[in-house]
């Protein structure tokens, strides 16, 4: 299996990371996602960047069809989303800002 390893083109201001495609598995940590390449931890690189070598981490993944959007992919019907709260996941101030009457 061919190891992973990243290309530093200075010229384009890009990097590049190859890594071997894998047999699609679910992650190991939720198993929500099908894992198709990873490098399984952190890779030190030969490549140099200000003289100190390079570090690198990458997963390629992508979401399974969820039941529903299996079965409306084959009736052809679109089925509306719930909304989802707009504030989800942020901390509220729970302060009232309301005027009392004294």
């Amino acid at each position: 299996m061919k190891r992973p390893s990243i290309q530093i083109d200075r010229q384009n201001k890009t990097v590049t990371i190859v890594m071997p495609l894998e047999k699609p598995r679910p992650s190991k940590s939720t198993g929500k996602t099908i894992v198709i390449a990873t490098t399984g931890r952190l890779k030190t690189s030969e490549e140099l960047y200000a003289r100190q070598p390079v570090c690198f981490s990458a997963n390629v993944f992508f979401y399974p069809k969820k039941a529903a959007e299996a079965e409306e992919s084959s009736t052809g019907e679109r089925k509306p989303r719930p909304s989802m709260p707009k504030n989800r996941g942020r901390r509220h101030d729970l302060t009232d800002t309301s005027e009392s009457s004294i």
